[in-house]
């Protein structure tokens, strides 16, 4: 119940946003996680063709964040929502009358660019809301938000991507359109814009940049999360398509959504649990620990043949999942000056967002000379190399 009771008393705007953060992450994972199979399935692309728009679609999406965070800076974060907001409504709805045409790639390529510029100025809105005595209490109500609306996106999306495909794009739109009348109504905008710092921002993130490639021990760090990120993408990207080989299209695309639903039951009720346990541990130690996770988790999906085996996969690599994901950040920051450590958190992105770039180029590579067994298992070799890594790392610490 202490878990429940520390988000008491928090101010009713971080509630509302939080609850706009769920509806969000419900609509962006309408879409992604069945993306492979449209492409492959419905429009009749090849997996290496599909492997390229969905790095088009990543790169929109690292744009968006990059651009929603400036402008929400810049020009104010409820202008930027609302604006951001209501284009995704309007492309989410017209993609629903081409969701059987090629156009419709169009569309989800713009609502991914104009929806990922929502995320960055959601978190500026709750951190001008938040102060010192709650911010650790409005940042994680805003991620268990998050997670319970990216486990109950894919269940949805699943039951319509059969026989009522257009409906996934319709529904998207309307559940944007939630978040669009509250905020619009309940929440006002007390961050007033600063007159612009181009010049300062543009120093100091050349000065971040020379902090790392000065810092061989920063660098390969953010190579390994990179990487990690490569191997992790896989189950946005193979594993939906290989479900679909394995139980057909209408079954495997239910399978697909079963699985984030998985994933994010695990992450909402385990982070506490898991967190609680390894919180003293080094952050390199538990890094080091979720590499192996990941191994076991993806290597499953090389000998899985029943379904049970399949989810309880997704047990294991989503606690590894948790553990990079609660002690990456906190490394970096821990290897940056202090007064970098915000420069530190968008080193922390970056390294995800070259991660799922190459991560679908890669794996639609291997999988024109690879079985989709013999390409799992070559990921989780990854991230057992990337574990001696970070095990080396880790020693070297503690000499």
């Amino acid at each position: 119940m202490n878990f429940l009771t520390q988000y008491k008393g928090l101010p009713k705007q971080v509630y509302i946003l939080s609850i706009s953060r769920a509806v969000i992450s419900m609509g962006m994972m309408f879409v992604y996680p069945f993306l492979s199979l449209l492409l492959t399935s419905r429009l009749g692309y090849s997996e290496m063709e599909a492997s390229y728009i969905v790095v088009i679609a990543s790169i929109a999406s690292t744009l968006g964040t990059l651009v929603g965070g400036k402008l929400s800076d810049e020009i104010g974060r409820k202008k930027v929502y609302v604006a951001a907001t209501f284009v995704v409504i309007i492309s989410m709805t017209v993609a629903g009358f081409f969701a059987s045409t090629h156009l419709v790639i169009l569309f989800i390529i713009v609502t991914y660019l104009v929806a990922s510029s929502i995320l960055p100025t959601v978190s500026a809105m709750i951190l001008d809301w938040a102060d010192e005595g709650n911010k650790t209490e409005c940042f994680s109500l805003m991620y268990l938000s998050g997670n319970i609306g990216s486990a109950l996106g894919p269940v949805i999306a699943g039951m319509l991507f059969y026989s009522h495909m257009p409906w996934i794009f319709f529904s998207m739109a309307m559940i944007f359109f939630v978040t669009f009348v509250l905020v619009l109504c309940k929440v006002q905008d007390i961050y007033v814009p600063r007159k612009d710092t181009r010049h300062l921002e543009t120093v100091k993130q050349v000065s971040q940049i020379r902090i790392v490639l000065q810092n061989p021990v920063l660098l390969l760090f953010t190579i390994c999360l990179a990487a990690l990120t490569l191997c992790y993408i896989n189950l946005d990207f193979m594993l939906p398509l290989q479900l679909r080989d394995l139980f057909g299209l209408d079954a495997g695309s239910k399978y697909s959504s079963l699985v984030w639903t998985i994933n994010g039951c695990v992450v909402v009720f385990c982070t506490p649990v898991i967190v609680s346990f390894t919180k003293k541990n080094h952050p390199l130690f538990n890094i080091g620990f979720a590499c192996l996770l990941y191994a076991v988790g993806f290597s499953l999906y090389g000998f899985a043949s029943s379904i049970a085996i399949y989810m309880m996969a997704v047990v294991i690599w989503t606690s590894g999942e948790i553990l990079i994901s609660t002690c990456a950040g906190i490394y970096i920051a821990d290897q940056s000056p202090e007064t970098h450590k915000g420069r530190s958190m968008s080193l922390y992105e970056f390294a995800r967002g070259l991660g799922r770039l190459t991560g679908p180029v890669f794996t639609g590579w291997l999988l024109q000379s690879h079985t989709y067994a013999a390409t799992w298992f070559i990921i989780a070799a990854i991230c057992l190399g990337i574990d001696i890594v970070i095990w080396f790392l880790y020693r070297n610490k503690h000499r």
